[in-house]
């Protein structure tokens, strides 16, 4: 279960990143899902998660 966790916590460091990139350097999500090498197979979550943040 610490794993997880561990994995959990590092995705949502990753994303906080990914925002603060994203506000720095005016990215958008794709852009800044490529500079941080996302894999494809996780873009979807990634997103998601990203999305989660913005407020309407």
């Amino acid at each position: 279960m610490a794993n997880v966790a561990c994995l959990e916590a590092l995705d949502l460091s990753v994303i906080r990143n990914i925002l603060r990139s994203m506000i720095n350097e005016h990215w958008s999500v794709a852009e800044a899902l490529d500079e941080y090498d996302i894999p494809e197979e996780l873009r979807d979550e990634y997103e998601a998660l990203i999305e989660q943040c913005f407020l309407d």
